[in-house]
């Protein structure tokens, strides 16, 4: 689960969301990012699947492997 401890890092995850291939698409990485990210705050298990979707530092793991397509 990625906590964005500033702004800069939400900052980089949403410029990612506005250059990607999706992006004309509906996202499923933002939108489980922006509506169970603080609800999953105390559960392991979706702590666990957010986190390896979109690293603390704002970087979408898809969007990383997108780029190499």
């Amino acid at each position: 689960m990625a906590y964005f401890s500033n702004s800069t890092d939400g900052e980089k995850f949403e410029h990612q969301c506005s250059v990607c291939k999706l992006n004309d698409t509906s996202c499923p990485i933002a939108a489980v990012q922006f509506n169970y990210n603080y609800d999953a705050v105390n559960n392991e298990v979706a702590t666990k699947i957010l986190g390896s979707l979109v690293m603390d530092n704002g970087s979408c793991l898809m969007y990383i492997e997108i780029e190499k397509l």
